[in-house]
């Protein structure tokens, strides 16, 4: 399983990887972040918000608006 230093990255990872797979989730988290212009390493809570509006984006797309949205405020609870 995969290990992010980072534990909002780590929880993040841990929510995602059930619903669309460890590859995916760690694909999802790492293009979110760079789009963030950081690291995995460099998420700050302050990021949080905003990383859980661009996840539930591209969610949409997989899970259907209304999981994504919950997703999206699984991962703002963090």
């Amino acid at each position: 399983m995969t290990s992010y230093s980072n534990t909002y990255i780590q929880q993040i990872f841990t929510l995602l990887s059930p619903l669309v797979g460890e590859f995916m989730a760690k694909g999802i988290i790492k293009s979110q972040v760079q789009k963030l212009g950081k690291t995995e390493d460099d998420i700050l809570k302050s990021d949080v918000p905003h990383l859980a509006e661009d996840i539930r984006k591209g969610l949409v797309a997989f899970l259907g608006s209304d999981l994504a949205a919950r997703v999206a405020d699984k991962i703002k609870a963090i």
